[in-house]
């Protein structure tokens, strides 16, 4: 069994939207087979993290409890226990902030790190679609996957459980 499997949002779980924000889940559509495949990877890792910057809310487009929704919600579409997703942390600030939660930057890691302080980092793994999250992932020292339109979560899981 792996430790810790910690996720990028938009790009990984759900698809991106064209020059905005998922901004409530009436937009929040899944990635293909990325909800298939995060209930598979709970099987395999002792926890799932998701790690999503959310400028929306700096920007004034949404706000935290907007999100808080939106992220109640996908946990609702993908278990009814809840229990897929072990916490979710999110960066709020606007990347000109320059703060340190938000990605490449490992705040948001560091802060689960604090919260689960038995994860062994050497056998975790983050999954990303930017540069952004592997250069976090890997300054934090993780394992890092990144994922496109053409190899996303599902393909990666088939990878791995092959």
């Amino acid at each position: 069994m792996f430790d810790t499997l910690f996720l990028d949002r938009d790009g990984v779980i759900n698809k991106k939207l064209e020059r905005r924000y998922v901004t409530n889940f009436d937009e929040f559509v899944f990635v293909k087979n990325s909800d298939i495949a995060i209930r598979k990877l709970h099987k395999i890792f002792k926890r799932i993290l998701v790690v999503t910057n959310q400028q929306g809310i700096g920007k004034g487009i949404m706000t935290k409890d907007d999100l808080n929704l939106l992220h109640l919600q996908m946990q609702r579409k993908l278990s009814v226990d809840f229990d897929l997703i072990d916490k979710i942390y999110f960066c709020p600030c606007l990347e000109v902030e320059n703060c340190n939660c938000r990605k490449p930057k490992t705040g948001m890691l560091e802060n689960a790190k604090l919260d689960f302080p038995e994860m062994k980092i050497e056998d975790s793994f983050l999954v990303g679609d930017s540069d952004s999250d592997i250069i976090a992932g890997k300054k934090f020292g993780l394992t890092t996957i990144k994922v496109s339109a053409e190899f996303t979560l599902f393909d990666w899981l088939i990878k791995i459980t092959e």
